[in-house]
């Protein structure tokens, strides 16, 4: 069984499969993790461990320190290269792109086949377009749902907004926390639409901030939750490196 693990900033996801089959996944507090390790307690074996990973050094030392005491496994750690399953890393330094958004263009390019525009909606938005013959064209990087009300909330000394809810953002907010969160949804949303209209390709969305996004496009987009980790299984071990201490 191989576990594959994508470990963000926030939050750290992970998923065991046997063969084709998925026998365990979970999602935990990333800050949790780098104080207790995963819950792996239902787990018996693992004879294969592989990460993706944005988060702090900290958090790979402690999933490696757990892999090897409790399965006896070397924990193996995504890089991006030039090329992997037939996608062409759009970077001149391809080791300064992130992990995540690098796998996930893969896992995106596999399941389309063809010209696609992947977003990752979590801490930050990242968009990258990968074209017809898997040429990775580049991307953006924008500030997450969260991460613009945050920089509103601490930036001025009037503006304290609540969580986002779902909502209609093409309708002006009558109050402050509404304006807030209509206006954020609608600035992740026009990037998007504005970089689909010059990019034809298909759209594929995954993080936290997924579905909220997703539903308020006015363009087709597939809600692909855990496209990271299906890139980190698509590339193998072409495309990791054992962590040795």
């Amino acid at each position: 069984m191989i576990i594959d693990i994508d470990a963000g900033n926030s939050f750290v996801k992970w998923r065991v499969k046997d063969g084709s089959e998925t026998v365990a996944s979970g999602s935990e507090a990333t800050d949790q993790v780098i104080e207790a390790g995963l819950k792996l307690e239902g787990l018996e074996r693992l004879s294969q461990a592989r990460v993706a990973s944005v988060a702090h050094q900290g958090l790979v030392e402690k999933l490696r320190e757990q892999l090897q005491r409790q399965f006896n496994v070397w924990l193996q750690i995504a890089r991006v290269s030039p090329m992997v399953a037939g996608v062409s890393c759009g970077y001149t330094e391809p080791d300064t792109l992130g992990v995540d958004r690098w796998l996930a263009a893969i896992a995106a390019y596999q399941r389309y086949g063809g010209a696609v525009l992947v977003v990752d909606a979590g801490s930050a938005i990242t968009i990258d377009l990968v074209g017809p013959q898997g040429q990775h064209l580049g991307g953006y990087i924008c500030p997450g749902l969260r991460l613009m009300r945050e920089a509103l909330w601490q930036g001025t000394d009037r503006v304290q907004v609540d969580e986002i809810e779902p909502l209609n953002m093409l309708v002006p907010g009558a109050c402050t926390t509404d304006a807030v969160n209509r206006g954020c949804l609608l600035t992740a949303v026009a990037s998007i639409e504005k970089l689909a209209s010059q990019y034809p390709a298909s759209i594929v969305i995954t993080g936290g901030d997924a579905s909220q996004i997703a539903g308020a496009l006015s363009l087709a987009a597939d809600h692909v939750p855990d496209l990271v980790l299906d890139g980190l299984a698509v590339a193998g071990v072409e495309y990791t490196q054992t962590l040795i201490s």
